[in-house]
């Protein structure tokens, strides 16, 4: 589930569910912006945000361990070699052995965990509601360094190349050194009286930093720089995180609205109205359509090169979760209500799965098994056959 709407489920009754038709993730080494097989690292998987894994597994999962927190679990978790790491609003951070879910090691940062970690060269990064990005070694959870910005860090870091990027609630986009925790530099989102602070997540892809804030502006930084490569301006506030695919930057706006930027020029390609309600999860690109989840459980289909409307599926509950794309025509996503769902593309059909006891605020896909973190406070994985 997307890292901006922790905040507003918070308030919302406790129940949501698990997964079961999920993934394991792209397979091969890629970019800096791609994840091994074996991992998931960082939020929505990578730097482009894909929020995909390439083979299915078999329903119903089987729950191979749970690790209790004493808070709610907001934090999506991330694999990383062999280890599950999440936050938790009990202010710490948990490396949890991804077998058997034996701790590992926590760390207690100054005040509660919305942000998913991100992690890359053994070493795990997380922002916290204390003002500080984090950055912990990944074996031991000792503290490597910290760095302090004004404001609380409610968004996700991530971790590309020697970078770690990662928004402020004092309007501002910072690009640290990933080995000491210095900074590189920093851009300001301008404010709007009535719209202000950053919820969704940067993305990274071929050395340029995309970001939106309150604002309603989509940004584009050079990812050595900092110097603004170009931005644009929607009608309202931006909650969704930007997702990057075959040089289309894709973000959806709280003015009712879906865009499609070129993603080196910021030429706007297209934009399609989404109807009756707005988005805050990220958009989803599953075989050359994009799945966009509305707050009111419809699930609006795009063709991915020119934004033609290509149908709905309806999910008969409220949504704000961020779909994950599977293997074959599956997409696994979760209802405000306490329903799972794994949602056929080609029938253009929801079929509800189990629950949990708590809402679920995302999910990791590695090695045959499913890491999730709920409301209920707890991480939990989970196991199926794989179906190859």
């Amino acid at each position: 589930m997307n890292l901006k709407k922790p905040l507003l489920a918070a308030s919302r009754r406790a129940l949501l569910t698990l997964l079961s038709a999920l993934a394991i993730a792209v397979a091969g080494v890629a970019s800096p912006s791609s994840a091994l097989a074996s991992e998931w690292p960082m939020f929505l998987k990578d730097a482009r945000h894909s929020s995909a894994a390439d083979t299915a597994v078999k329903p119903p999962l089987e729950t191979k361990w749970t690790f209790k927190t004493s808070g709610p679990v907001y934090s999506s978790p991330i694999v990383y070699k062999n280890t599950v790491y999440a936050g938790s609003y009990d202010k710490n951070l948990y490396a949890l052995d991804a077998a058997t879910g034996a701790l590992l090691w926590t760390f207690a940062t100054g005040a509660e965990i919305l942000s998913t970690p991100a992690a890359m060269n053994d070493a795990v990064y997380v922002g916290s509601k204390d003002h500080f990005l984090y950055a912990l070694n990944a074996k031991t959870g000792a503290l490597i360094w910290k760095f302090e910005t004004p404001d609380v860090i409610l968004t996700s870091p991530v971790a590309a190349e020697d970078t770690v990027y990662i928004g402020s609630g004092d309007q501002y986009v910072y690009a640290v050194t990933a080995a000491d925790g210095k900074r590189k530099w920093r851009m300001q989102l301008y404010d709007y009286p009535k719209y202000s602070g950053i919820y969704a997540s940067p993305a990274y892809a071929d050395n340029a930093v995309f970001a939106a804030g309150k604002n309603g502006a989509i940004y584009s930084y050079n990812a050595k720089s900092g110097g603004k490569n170009w931005s644009y301006q929607t009608r309202s506030a931006i909650y969704s995180s930007p997702v990057i695919a075959d040089g289309t930057v894709y973000v959806a706006s709280l003015d009712r609205a879906f865009y499609a930027f070129d993603a080196q020029k910021g030429i706007l390609r297209w934009k399609r109205k989404t109807g009756e309600d707005a988005a805050y999860a990220a958009p989803v690109i599953a075989g050359g359509k994009i799945y966009l989840a509305l707050k009111n459980g419809l699930i609006k289909i795009f063709d991915k090169t020119t934004g033609a409307p290509a149908g709905q599926i309806a999910l008969g509950e409220p949504t704000n979760s961020t779909p994950v794309a599977l293997g074959g025509d599956t997409l696994l996503t979760a209802g405000e209500e306490g329903s799972i769902y794994a949602v056929n593309t080609k029938t253009k059909t929801a079929g509800r799965l189990r629950a949990l006891s708590g809402p679920i605020h995302g999910a990791a896909v590695a090695d045959n098994a499913v890491y999730i973190g709920s409301e209920d406070g707890s991480i939990y994985a989970l196991t199926a056959e794989s179906k190859r």
